[in-house]
C-alpha cells in the first residue's frame, strides 16, 4: 500500500501575498525563461533533467491553498510533465480551485521554457533553476559527468523567507508618490502579449555605459524612459514618466533564498516629447536616482514596510475575502504610479563544460502594460518587451536609440495575427 506523502504548508512571504488576489488573465502574473540551444530538444531527456532538477529544488513543488485569512502553500506529489509548447507565452497557471503546479517546462523547436507564477518565486529563484535544469539536460544530452552549477545553497535556505528574517520594528516612512503618465491603446483580444526581443552585444552595452558613468541598467531604463516619453500628448506633459525597476534584495541581504525577495523602485520624472533631453545626461540622472533609492537603509525601509502590514491586528483578523478586494485595490493603486516595468534579472551562468550548446537566455513577464525584461548570458544581452498593445512605437524607439548609440541590435518578435 502507498504510504500517503506528509504534507508540508508554507505560508507565503510578503511579497507574494498580494499576487493570489491581483492576478487575471489580463495579467496572470507569470514570468518565462526561455533557453535557445544549438540543437532541437529531446523531451524525453528534458523530462529525465526536470525530474532530477526538482528531487534538488523541491521547494519548487507547491500548490496555492487557500485559508480562512490567507493563502498558503502546501507540498504536493504532483510531478511535472514536459510539453510540447501549446499556448502563449505566461498564460495562468494559478486558478483558483484548481490544484496544479505553479511552474511549467515546455519546448519548441531548440528552445526550452520555464514558466512560473510569481507567488512561488521571483527571478532570482527561477534562474537558478533554469541554470540547473539545463546543465542536467545537456550533461545528459552529450554524456557529460554532471558538473556543478553555480548556485549553493542547502533546501533550508532555498526555502528561506528572507522578509521575515531581515525584518525589523524600525518603521521609517517612504515619500507619497504621484500618479504617472499611463500609455494607452488598442490592445489584442483575449488578452493576448505581444514578445519582442532585441539581442545584442553585452561588452558594445557596457561599453556605452560606462562611457556615460552610469550602469547597463541605468542606460537602458532611461532608453525607455525616453521611449515612453516620446508618446506623451503635449497637454499631459505635467504627468511624470516613471519606470518601475525591481531589486534583487539578496544583493543587500546575506541571502541565497530560492522564494521572493525583492522590492521596486520607481524613478521618473516629466518628459518634453518636442524637446527631450540627451540620451546620456537621461542616463546619468537615471543613475543617481538610482543609487539613492536602493540604498540599505531604503530597502530595510520596505522590508519592514511589508512585514508592518502583514502584522498589523486588523490585516491578522480580517477574512480572505475581504482581503482580496483590499489587496487588488492596492496593487491596481500601485500599478498606477509606473508607466512601465524594466526587470534586469542579471547573468545566467552555466558550467563550461556545458555551455557551449546554448545560443542564448531570455526572460519576459506577462503584464497589463509596457515591461522589458533584461538578462545576459556570455556576450549576449537579451531585451525582450512584453505588452498588451498593438502599437510598437515604444519598443521601436526603444532599440532604436540603443542602435543610435552604436549598438547592433536584432530583432525577433511572435505573431499575433
Amino acid at each position: 500500500m502507498k504510504q500517503a506523502m506528509m504534507k508540508k504548508w508554507v505560508r507565503l512571504d510578503n511579497a507574494a501575498k498580494i499576487f493570489p488576489a491581483a492576478a487575471s488573465h489580463a495579467n496572470t502574473l507569470v514570468f518565462r525563461y526561455s533557453c535557445e540551444l544549438d540543437e532541437p530538444v529531446d523531451p524525453a531527456v528534458l523530462q529525465e533533467a526536470l525530474d532530477r532538477t526538482i528531487s534538488e529544488f523541491d521547494v519548487f513543488q507547491y500548490v496555492m491553498r487557500r485559508g480562512l485569512f490567507w493563502y498558503y502553500l502546501e507540498s504536493t506529489d504532483l510531478r511535472p510533465v514536459v510539453r510540447e509548447e501549446y499556448r502563449g507565452p505566461c498564460s495562468p497557471l494559478y486558478e483558483p480551485g484548481r490544484r496544479s503546479l505553479l511552474y511549467e517546462v515546455t519546448y519548441y523547436r531548440s528552445t526550452i521554457n520555464l514558466e512560473v507564477y510569481h507567488a512561488l518565486t521571483d527571478g532570482t529563484g527561477a534562474l537558478h533553476f533554469m541554470e540547473l535544469l539545463v546543465t542536467k539536460y545537456l550533461s545528459a544530452m552529450h554524456n557529460i559527468p554532471e558538473p556543478a552549477t553555480y548556485y549553493d545553497a542547502s533546501k533550508t535556505q532555498m526555502d528561506d523567507d528572507s522578509f521575515r528574517r531581515f525584518a525589523s520594528k524600525n518603521r521609517a516612512k517612504r515619500p507619497k508618490q504621484v500618479n504617472a503618465f499611463q500609455v494607452r491603446g488598442l490592445r489584442y483580444s483575449e488578452d493576448r502579449l505581444s514578445v519582442i526581443r532585441g539581442n545584442m552585444s553585452l561588452s558594445k552595452v557596457l561599453q556605452v555605459s560606462r562611457s556615460y558613468g552610469c550602469t547597463l541598467t541605468a542606460l537602458l531604463c532611461a532608453a525607455l524612459l525616453n521611449a515612453v516619453g516620446s508618446t506623451v500628448p503635449v497637454r499631459m506633459m505635467h504627468k511624470p514618466v516613471v519606470i518601475a525597476v525591481p531589486v534583487n534584495l539578496r544583493k543587500y541581504f546575506p541571502s541565497v533564498s530560492a522564494r521572493n525577495f525583492f522590492s521596486i523602485v520607481n524613478i521618473g520624472r516629466t518628459i518634453d516629447p518636442i524637446n527631450p533631453p540627451e540620451i546620456k545626461d537621461l542616463a546619468v540622472w537615471f543613475g543617481k536616482e538610482l543609487a539613492r533609492q536602493t540604498t540599505l537603509e531604503n530597502m530595510s525601509a520596505d522590508i519592514n514596510a511589508y512585514a508592518g502590514a502583514e502584522s498589523h491586528p486588523l490585516a491578522r483578523i480580517t477574512p480572505l475575502p475581504i482581503k482580496n478586494i483590499v489587496l487588488r485595490y492596492a496593487y491596481m493603486n500601485a500599478q498606477e504610479k509606473a508607466s512601465a516595468t524594466l526587470s534586469n534579472v542579471g547573468v545566467l551562468r552555466l558550467p563550461s563544460e556545458v555551455e557551449r550548446y546554448v545560443r542564448s537566455f531570455s526572460v519576459c513577464n506577462a503584464t497589463n502594460k509596457i515591461q522589458a525584461c533584461v538578462c545576459s548570458f556570455r556576450d549576449v544581452l537579451s531585451v525582450t518587451f512584453t505588452s498588451p498593445y498593438v502599437s510598437s512605437d515604444i519598443q521601436r524607439v526603444f532599440f532604436r536609440t540603443l542602435t543610435d548609440l552604436g549598438i547592433d541590435v536584432e530583432i525577433s518578435a511572435n505573431r499575433l495575427d
